[in-house]
């Protein structure tokens, strides 16, 4: 049967009965026998509005013969069965379900995208993970899921722990400019490249291209017309490039001479939300996770 594995979270109301009851409803749903359950771990909110509490989080192991869309509308129907509601980006929530692999099938929708596309940069995802699927392979990097935690904790002391790959000057002027003037104390060190769709796949075909050592290599793509195409649509021409797929079906592994491990695909043309994104990744890399008890 084709394997699974959803992220759950919730900081609202009272967390730990929500987290058992979407425990006891994946139960009902796939049967005892094929839901596996990391333990419970605290963590803190990464990038939501400010005063929110910290957040319960856990991963479950599924084993199932639905579909990936069946198993991403049963986890969407828990969701709106404990109350869960949308009103604002990463707030304070009853309950929270991802959907973050589904076998080897890479999948890019404007609704489902899969393997989730910031799996690699969370630690809060990655810690309970790797407690229980340590072996499970990320079919973009094509590392395990082991290695992808491991990696966020020995590339630490990397000079430059993101690297933007950006489509033309303008665009990396702008969200130069808007990083070096955002709020707060979160300053990280970016390495900046100038990298269009050419590149990347002369790149590809075997150019010698020096790797830059990062956590994370974001592709800031902006819009020619951004009020009436979805960034998803016009960005469709980079999936191969960064080994994403379009459709559910398994491609053949694709070389990536540029870009080595964890990465990341994200509409840019709105500077300060472009930014905020990339000031969430860096928490989402290094924030606290703290193991609590069985789950």
């Amino acid at each position: 049967m084709p394997r699974t594995l959803v992220s759950l979270g919730a900081n609202l109301g009272n967390v730990r009965e929500s987290m058992l009851a979407a425990k006891r409803l994946l139960v009902d749903e796939f049967g005892e026998s094929n839901v596996r359950l990391s333990r419970l771990y605290r963590t803190p909110p990464v990038g939501g509005p400010i005063g929110q509490g910290d957040f319960l989080n856990a991963v479950a192991a599924l084993e199932t013969d639905l579909s990936i869309w069946q198993v991403w509308e049963s986890i969407k129907w828990i969701e709106t069965t404990l109350g869960r509601q949308r009103q604002q980006r990463w707030e304070a929530r009853r309950i929270d379900i991802d959907l973050l692999l589904y076998d080897q099938q890479r999948v890019w929708t404007p609704h489902l995208k899969v393997p989730h596309p910031r799996m690699c940069m969370r630690t809060f995802v990655l810690i309970p993970a790797a407690e229980i699927v340590s072996d499970w392979i990320d079919p973009v990097t094509l590392w395990s899921i082991a290695q992808l935690r491991d990696h966020l904790k020995t590339s630490e002391g990397t000079d430059a722990p993101i690297r933007i790959l950006c489509e033309d000057e303008d665009l990396q002027a702008a969200l130069q400019r808007t990083l070096a003037n955002a709020k707060g104390t979160a300053r990280i060190p970016v390495s900046w490249e100038i990298r269009n769709r050419v590149q990347l796949s002369t790149a590809n075909a075997g150019s010698s291209v020096t790797k830059v050592p990062s956590k994370l290599t974001i592709a800031a793509v902006a819009s020619p017309d951004p009020e009436t195409i979805l960034w998803e649509d016009y960005s469709q021409p980079w999936l191969p490039l960064l080994n994403l797929s379009p459709t559910s079906h398994v491609d053949r592994p694709i070389a990536l001479g540029s870009i080595d491990g964890p990465r990341y695909l994200m509409p840019a043309d709105d500077p300060v939300w472009t930014v905020h994104e990339i000031l969430a990744a860096n928490s989402a890399m290094q924030c606290q996770v703290d193991p609590l008890c069985d789950f």
